[in-house]
């Protein structure tokens, strides 16, 4: 049994340095009190994201004005949570609206990253990247629509599965771009991950990888020496396991990145656009995305598509692709996030795919490459992350 009050105090410790919680003096009695039962997931300790439903909870989504919008009921994925045992910590903090890359919140502060002090935890959950990085929590859920879980699981130096686009419900969620966002999962383990997508979703088959994709010059010219070298290290024992690679779908990442952010703003704008009280940087964007003509918004959509049909049909229905999770580390408390950062984490949420960020072992700072397989392979990127870490 877990002595909740002493969790609790703890959590209240470590987060008036970290600030991996949005408002722990608010959420922190009600999350203290919850009634915990017996279940596959008792003892187990999991976050949730700031713009997930947690009854009797704020649910803020990172916004400042529904800091007294109170959930009536738990979304899906908490409910089985809760019911499976799970002691729950709310209200994790992330960027304003999902629509960020830092967690630094201009209504909640700023989050800061326990694996690499001083620099971003990325965003935009980043909250619970660091709270299952200094060991508060077991696992965490978050909300990834161009990497908001596994860019934080980068810099942060734990794993972060993104599973693929409707395999768990996104009721009790509060919406960014629906034709990207999907659920995740942060923890330090693959096994730990996998404990609980048990709980959330049924076992589909099991499907043997037979084949893996690895990218070119090109795309590994992004990346600083160390994330080229772990990336390196990765391939090489994926080799030893797959054999060799093939080449990935000619895909331009820079038109593919825009094109997704410019639908996350045109999706944004009817899913937060009525909101009270945004930052006036988040309400520029949404407004950016509410002018962009019907005729513009389709032509995304379709080269969107197009770009999707070119990396399902590339990889095929028995290989992953090995992929950097970010081209570099965390960026420096007070930089700007760097233009390319979901430049290889936004394949997965165009073509609806899992992908699962890998950290490095003790790494200094933090560094990630990623596995992204095809339509319900969640399983089978957790099982080879695992003969991944018996051997790095």
């Amino acid at each position: 049994m877990i002595d909740t009050g002493a969790l609790f105090d703890q959590i209240a410790a470590r987060d008036a340095a970290l600030h991996f919680c949005e408002d722990f003096t608010a959420s922190g009695p009600v999350d203290r009190a919850q009634a915990v039962g017996a279940g596959p997931l008792a003892g187990r300790v999991i976050g949730i994201k700031a713009n997930i439903a947690v009854a009797g909870q704020g649910w803020t989504a990172g916004i400042g004005a529904r800091a007294s919008r109170i959930a009536a009921a738990d979304a899906s994925v908490v409910a089985a949570l809760r019911g499976a045992g799970a002691t729950l910590v709310s209200r994790l903090a992330m960027d304003e609206g999902a629509l960020g890359a830092s967690t630094d919140n201009p209504h909640f502060g700023r989050c800061e990253n326990v694996a690499y002090p001083g620099h971003s935890a990325g965003g935009s959950s980043g909250g619970a990247a660091v709270a299952v990085a200094a060991g508060l929590v077991d696992a965490a859920l978050g909300s990834d629509t161009m990497g908001s879980v596994r860019i934080p699981a980068a810099y942060c130096g734990v794993y972060g599965l993104k599973v693929g686009q409707g395999v768990l419900p996104l009721d009790g969620v509060v919406p960014l771009a629906p034709s990207l966002d999907a659920l995740g999962i942060f923890a330090r383990t693959p096994a730990a991950i996998s404990e609980v997508l048990d709980v959330l979703a049924h076992d589909g088959p099991f499907r043997e990888t037979t084949g893996w994709h690895a990218p070119g010059s090109e795309w590994l010219g992004r990346c600083t020496p160390d994330v080229a070298a772990f990336f390196k290290t990765c391939s090489t024992l994926l080799g030893g396991f797959l054999g060799q690679p093939g080449e990935m779908p000619e895909i331009d990442l820079d038109a593919l990145r825009a094109d997704a952010f410019l639908l996350t703003e045109i999706e944004g704008a009817q899913s937060l656009g009525a909101e009270p009280g945004l930052s006036p940087g988040l309400q520029k964007l949404l407004d950016y995305g509410a002018k962009v003509p019907e005729e513009k918004a389709r032509e995304v959509r379709a080269r969107l598509e197009a770009a999707a049909r070119c990396l399902t049909d590339g990889l095929g229905p028995g290989s992953v692709a090995l992929l950097p999770t970010v081209a570099e580390p965390a960026f420096a408390h007070g930089s700007r996030p760097p233009v390319g950062q979901a430049d290889f984490t936004v394949l997965a949420n165009v073509a609806g795919l899992p992908a699962l960020a890998i950290p490095a072992p003790e790494s200094k700072p933090p560094v990630s490459v990623q596995l992204l397989g095809p339509k319900g392979s969640e399983r089978e990127l957790l099982a080879l992350a695992e003969r991944l870490a018996s051997a790095l």
